[in-house]
């Protein structure tokens, strides 16, 4: 069945530059962008993948202080390892940028243009100052507990429930890296873009979305507009970020994660010149022809569905949402991945140890896409062992009499193959998408043909090629050493079929 060519605009989250990727991270909206995009490639639409450091969190600075280092260098630092890591597994993005002087004058003019137009408004905001650090409560300047569901958290939002918070809502808040939380409350004029006001914009919006939308998001948008939505901070104090450049805002900065729309407009614009420059620019923009597709995880659920989507309203000129994609958190041993309590495996050492296609595999196949999933070095080493490299061993060996010979298929044999093709296309769609679906199916795949290979090896061989057209998005690099095994063999007969895997667990 021939398909309409689609275009679309997939981001992923840009990540704090205040450390590498750790596994978690990986397994997350990278990975699933990844996916995705090399996906809707082979199907024959046309794919930009953007993302890029989010060097203006505040995180930046609190992780900057407590290893004692200058934040600008730490950032730095962070995005080439990031950019680093990303090849080293295989992320095949368009663009991974930093925030220039190009990109602060566009995020401020973006919003100077929304002030002009009168789409953020004044409030007064009361923020607890502590003396002892100089700052503002906000961000990573705050801890407490959230006022949703009573965990631990740092200010804005909430990493377990996805609800946001503020300094006035946030339980028993208290100074960041401050030894006595001793505060003042400080009353300053800051400008908000109010939620609230489009209401039935965002109900209108997801009603129309749902069949794109996961379960996660429906439910806290339920959720959120089950009580009337806050304002946004756009502004707020601070001395890390990009100044505001609006007379009356002096001394602050542009919330980061309000930061982050126009962002990631400029992002996929770097995407566009390095991937198709011939495509017209303003790919963000609303008569464009592209879906924008965005990978994120949950902890991050509302800045994309109210906040930024609240900006494209607002705005009135960008491309909407076609799907949010959230990913659920990743354990190691049992419990978050945590860079600062040092509980991680760091992506590129994994990388490094096993190879891309093989953690990649694995990130798939237990993909937390729907519920938190968790990530042991044993399980890991059990799963690839005997879901991938033992049937590729098993198929491999009983191939390997037949090598240079021609073997025929059986009549059941295509049709057999299409169920295959057909499930991993549903797999790829991106209505239902599911990295766990495309890996399951290309395991037992496997599995079958390394049963039926001594006996059907037409099958086999059929089978095996079939899978690497089908699984490449998943497992790029063993799929391109498979298909340069059989383009290297005589027209129809069996390829030499050793060592395709280069790590062997």
């Amino acid at each position: 069945m021939t398909q309409t060519p689609r275009h679309f605009l997939v981001t992923a989250t840009p990540p704090t530059t205040n450390g590498d990727l750790h596994v978690g991270h990986l397994s997350g909206p990278y990975l699933g962008a990844d996916v995705f995009s090399r996906a809707q490639r082979m199907l024959g639409h046309t794919v930009l993948y953007a993302s890029g450091g989010d060097d203006h969190q505040t995180y930046v600075v609190t992780t900057a202080q407590r290893l004692g280092l200058d934040p600008v260098e730490l950032a730095a630092r962070c995005n080439r390892d990031i950019a680093g890591t990303l090849e080293l597994a295989g992320i095949d993005i368009d663009a991974f940028t930093s925030p220039d002087d190009g990109y602060r004058d566009e995020v401020r003019e973006f919003f100077a243009g929304l002030y002009r137009a009168g789409r953020l408004v004044t409030r007064t905001w009361t923020f607890p100052y502590c003396a002892q650090t100089g700052r503002c409560l906000l961000e990573a300047f705050a801890t407490g507990y959230c006022p949703e569901c009573l965990a631990g958290t740092c200010g804005a939002i909430c990493e377990n429930c996805g609800h946001p918070n503020d300094v006035g809502s946030l339980l028993f808040a208290a100074s960041t890296g401050a030894e006595r939380s001793v505060t003042e409350p400080r009353e300053v004029e800051i400008l908000v873009l109010p939620l609230e006001e489009y209401r039935e914009q965002f109900t209108e919006f997801y009603r129309r979305r749902r069949a794109t939308m996961r379960p996660h998001v429906l439910r806290f948008v339920e959720e959120m507009l089950s009580r009337p939505l806050p304002d946004f901070p756009v502004t707020y104090p601070a001395d890390w970020g990009i100044p505001v450049g609006i007379d009356g805002f002096d001394g602050q900065v542009i919330n980061v994660w309000a930061e982050m729309l126009p962002g990631l407009v400029h992002m996929a614009e770097s995407a566009r010149l390095s991937r198709s420059p011939q495509t017209p620019t303003g790919v963000w923009t609303r008569d464009s022809g592209f879906e924008l597709v965005q990978f994120l995880g949950y902890d991050n659920t509302f800045y994309f569905s109210f906040a930024h989507l609240g900006l494209i309203l607002a705005h009135g000129g960008l491309v909407e949402p076609t799907a949010i994609v959230t990913n659920e958190f990743y354990h190691l041993d049992g419990s978050k991945f945590s860079t600062s309590r040092r509980h991680l495996i760091w992506a590129r050492d994994l990388v490094g140890k096993y190879g891309p296609d093989t953690v990649r595999f694995h990130l798939a196949l237990g993909n937390p896409e729907h519920q938190p999933s968790n990530f042991s070095e044993d399980e890991f080493l059990r799963s690839v062992r005997t879901r991938l490299h033992e049937p590729l061993h098993t198929l491999a060996t009983a191939l390997a009499p037949h090598a240079g010979r021609q073997v025929s298929a059986r009549p059941e044999t295509e049709a057999l193959l299409e169920r295959y093709r057909d499930r991993m296309r549903r797999a790829y769609t991106l209505e239902t998408f599911s990295l766990r679906l495309a890996a399951e199916t290309s395991a037992n795949l496997l599995a079958l043909l390394a049963a039926r290979a001594a006996d059907d090896p037409g099958l086999a061989v059929a089978g095996l090629r079939a899978f690497a057209a089908q699984a490449a998005p998943v497992m790029p690099g063993l799929a391109a050493v498979i298909e340069a095994r059989y383009a290297a063999a005589a027209p129809g007969t069996v390829p030499q079929l050793a060592d395709l895997l280069p790590v062997t667990v």
